[in-house]
Order: C-alpha cells, then structure tokens, then sequence
C-alpha cells in the first residue's frame, strides 16, 4: 500500500504540490507556517517516501539555488464515480489531471456487488491499457448520504441493498490502496472548490440535477455533511403532499416533479399537448412524433 503522510504538515505540503504544481522548498516555506528547519526536515522525509521527487533547479532569490519539488509523477488515482444509471472510472495523476475515462450503464439498484465487480472491471481495463501499473488511492462517489468516518452508505432512497454496505473496507481490499467514499454531490462540491467555479470563495451551495437531486453544502471552506452523511439530500424532501409518485416510495419530493426525467417528462408533454411547437419539432426529428403529431399538437396549441 502507498506511503502516506505522517502528519498535518506534510499533508499540507502535498496539497500544496497538487493544486500549485512543481514548488522550490522556499516558496513553499512562504505558504506553510514551519520553520526552515523544520519545513526541510518534513520535505525530506516526504522525499523519502517517494510521494515527492526533485525536479531542477529553482529560479535563485540570492544565495544558492535550491530544488523544486513535485509530486511523484508515476502516482496514480482511481475516480469512481456512480450514479443511479451509469458508472464513470477514470485515471488520474497526483496533479489530478484525467489520464483516462471509462463510463458504462448501471442500474445502482443492481445493488453494491454487481456495481462493484463492474467498477473492478473497469478498472482493471484502464490498468491494462498501461494507464496504471496500480492505484496509490481512490474516491468514490455514491448517489445517497455516506457515514464519512467508515465509508458506509447510510439508508439511501434510491439504492436498495447498499444500506451499511462497507463500501470503503471492500474496495480497498480488491484495490490495495486508500479509499475514501462520500456522497457524490458532496464531491462534486469540492471538485468545484479545488478547480471551479468556487475557487475564490469558503461557503457555498452545489445542486447537482439529474436522474436524482443532490445539494453539497461547504461552510468555511469544509464539506458540511451532517451527523448521519444525510445534510444535503434535499431530492427527497416533500414539496406536495399530493404530487407525483417517487421512485423512493414517497409521493411529492423534490426529486419526482425536478429530476432531470420529470423535466424530460414534462417537455415532452409540453410538446404533444401544443405548448410548446420548438420542442415538438425536436421530437419529430428524433423521431418520436410524426408530421400529424405535430398538426395536431399545433392545432391543440391554438
């Protein structure tokens, strides 16, 4: 299993390589709060345990030019993520940049054994393609509240079999490397903090709409999960007491009247009712409403 940061000023130090890339050792002092010796003596023992390595001669300040220092670049991730239809693997440096992308249909309420041995599946064929000799870590992202300590989902509406299912101890063992689990908006809320829209700002809301509704919440700049994992599952909140069925058994949540399929839904019989002639077009060409469809569509509008 990959070496691991001993302490908190290594794992900031490695967090700083990753978003800022290749770093001189005074540079990164001017981001740390760390004595010289001290900062040298944490990125020695980094370097020895090959999560970093020399890379050249940094740009002098005066007085003798020291190295800088990257992450190791044959380090390799495992993003994961599954949604309610599909799966998605992909391949990463340390940088984070995507090396390669596999996406694949998946029912999630297949349940975590079937979903997994695809998931390995598809890892293992990113493996052969010489992407990754092996994974030094991965992330996974599940569509329902995640107990984050243990990596457990928790009572997820939408995927039955999968509640305290020990997501995070299987993968690791079939893996070999560190896993962590979350809620997939929550991760979605971090990618955007890391290297999006949210980088300049420490609160803020993600909504994530498509086969389900999601919200990651990030306060001060920390993922706001909530003591059961469940703080951003808005998707099943009742918004009408007499709405639409819900896939989780309940009627009228948010989910069933905005989901991307109830917008689709809704669109659709926008077109066939005569609402809507730009959208009953777009159904006549793919091939779901005929000339007549539309007449009568149009004439139904007027």
């Amino acid at each position: 299993m990959t070496a691991r940061p001993a302490n908190a000023h290594q794992a900031r130090l490695l967090r700083l390589l990753r978003d800022g890339g290749p770093n001189s050792r005074a540079q990164l002092g001017d981001q740390v709060e760390l004595s010289r010796s001290k900062l040298a003596v944490e990125v020695d023992r980094l370097l020895e345990t090959g999560l970093v390595v020399a890379d050249g001669l940094a740009a002098s300040r005066g007085g003798r030019r020291s190295h800088n220092i990257r992450l190791a670049p044959e380090l390799r991730f495992l993003g994961v993520d599954i949604g309610a239809t599909s799966i998605d693997v992909a391949v990463t440096n340390a940088e984070l940049e995507v090396l390669g992308h596999l996406n694949q249909p998946m029912d999630v309420r297949e349940g975590p054994v079937a979903v997994f041995e695809q998931v390995l599946a598809m890892a293992a064929k990113l493996r052969a393609s010489g992407l990754a000799e092996g994974f030094d870590g991965a992330g996974i992202g599940v569509p329902g509240p995640v107990r984050f300590p243990e990596g457990v989902p928790v009572a997820p509406p939408i995927m039955p079999g999968w509640d305290g299912f020990p997501v995070r101890e299987a993968l690791s063992q079939d893996l070999g490397c560190p896993v962590m689990v979350d809620n997939d908006v929550n991760l979605m809320a971090m990618g955007e903090q890391h290297a999006g829209v949210a980088r300049s700002v420490g609160d803020f809301l993600c909504v994530k709409i498509g086969t389900g509704i999601g919200c990651g919440i990030v306060v001060g700049g920390e993922v706001y999960r909530g003591t059961t994992g469940s703080a951003g599952d808005i998707g099943h909140i009742q918004v009408d007491p007499d709405g639409r069925p819900c896939a989780c058994g309940n009627k009228g949540c948010l989910e069933a009247h905005f989901s991307g399929a109830a917008l689709a839904r809704d669109a659709e019989d926008a077109a066939r009712e005569g609402r809507s002639p730009e959208l009953a077009a777009r159904l006549e060409a793919a091939g779901r409403l005929t000339a007549a469809d539309v007449a009568a569509a149009a004439a139904a509008g007027d």
